[in-house]
């Protein structure tokens, strides 16, 4: 987890100061800042310029304020210890060692005067109005009962500040069943690689052991069945949450970072492909094109003319090429869609319907029993034959 150098601000430290806790309550009244729990406050403009995650990471720093930390666990511990999700988790995870504490907590009351942020937060984006534009929400606290906790320290230099973690192979176990499958999968994906902020590396028979600890049957065997499928070749958490999908809706799987070659020169590496279908996948994360600079020292436009050349190069070999990217991955059923008539790859094709793609499903079958929940079959699929659901 990275966390944005900020100044906290806490009723205890300005009493501590000699300054007025009040004008705390004021700033805050007015929309000058925002409350992330009781006594503790933020710039309202550092607040809103970040990220969704860099908001759960603010949420999560502010417990240090005023004090001890308690011990983070679950989904919040592993983004501290540097594990990418697919999306960021709706409630801050700690310990405590009271039962009567144990449950989700309401959050505080984020924004003192709405109106007021909302019209400093439309400002920022010329051309956009208030009513055009929402305000990001806060993130309440979830605490889980456990009387004796070990941990590791986290120092945050930048803010000053230190957060108590569980272990990785403490959290990481107590997570991983709880947790969809697809969700899971892009953790274990990172592990294996050791692709995470901290590079925390561990082996598939060192997770399959962690497994062998929890508490009970179903848990271990969810766990297992996720490790089993997971695979370090995946190099971004898209695209681990991408193959992950595929396995959901009964799609073949494909091989992971392949080579393409042409007259004994290397073409491209891909991050899918179909060998028996001569079809090439490519998830197009978001970043590949905001962060051009940064990561490969080309502007956006560059990337665009580099991206379509390499694809040209790829159907020269004779290949089919799909794209998608964060927002058909949040849209399943687009997987599942036909190419729209006079379409093709380009026309919005995302991958072929599971009846047409996997050889192992005849016609009229559904998926493999379990392979996705048998609520959203119907939505996905449109329901099997007969209206019989696995």
């Amino acid at each position: 987890m990275q966390f944005p150098s900020v100044r906290f601000h806490s009723s205890a430290a300005a009493a501590r100061t000699g300054r007025d806790p009040r004008s705390l309550s004021r700033a805050y009244a007015a929309g000058d800042l925002v409350r992330l729990r009781r006594g503790v406050y933020l710039p309202t403009a550092d607040w809103l310029n970040g990220t969704a995650l860099s908001r759960y990471a603010l949420t999560t720093a502010s417990l240090a304020v005023c004090g001890p930390a308690p011990v983070l666990c679950r989904e919040t511990a592993l983004i501290a210890w540097g594990l990418g999700f697919a999306r960021v988790p709706s409630h801050v995870h700690y310990r405590t060692t009271r039962r009567s504490a144990v449950g989700s907590a309401a959050p505080v009351a984020l924004y003192g005067d709405r109106a007021a942020v909302l019209a400093a937060h439309s400002a920022t984006t010329p051309g956009t109005s208030s009513g055009a534009r929402r305000l990001p929400s806060g993130f309440p606290d979830a605490r889980h009962f456990e009387l004796t906790s070990s941990s590791v320290p986290l120092r945050i230099p930048n803010l000053g500040l230190s957060l108590l973690l569980e272990p990785f192979d403490v959290a990481f176990p107590d997570t991983l069943h709880r947790l969809p499958f697809a969700d899971a999968v892009v953790l274990s994906d990172a592990v294996l690689a050791g692709r995470g902020l901290h590079s925390v590396t561990r082996s598939r028979d060192a997770l399959l052991a962690l497994a062998s600890g929890l508490p009970s049957g179903a848990a271990r065997r969810r766990m297992v069945a996720v490790v089993s499928f997971a695979d370090e070749g995946a190099e971004s958490v898209g695209e681990s949450y991408s193959r992950a999908l595929m396995r959901e809706l009964g799609f073949e799987l494909p091989r992971l970072q392949v080579w393409l070659d042409r007259d004994g020169r290397r073409i491209a590496r891909v991050d899918f492909y179909w060998p028996r279908l001569r079809l090439v996948g490519e998830f197009d994360g978001v970043m590949k094109y905001t962060r051009s600079k940064e990561f490969s020292g080309q502007a956006p436009a560059e990337v665009l003319v580099a991206e379509k050349r390499r694809e040209d190069e790829i159907r020269a070999l004779g290949e089919r090429v799909v794209r998608w990217g964060w927002d058909d991955l949040m849209h399943p059923q687009r997987f599942g869609r036909n190419p729209p008539p006079g379409g093709g790859p380009q026309g919005g094709l995302i991958l072929p319907r599971v009846l047409d793609f996997a050889p192992r499903y005849g016609p009229g079958q559904c998926p493999k029993p379990g392979a996705i929940p048998a609520r959203r079959l119907p939505k996905l699929l449109g329901g099997c034959p007969g209206g019989v659901v696995h």
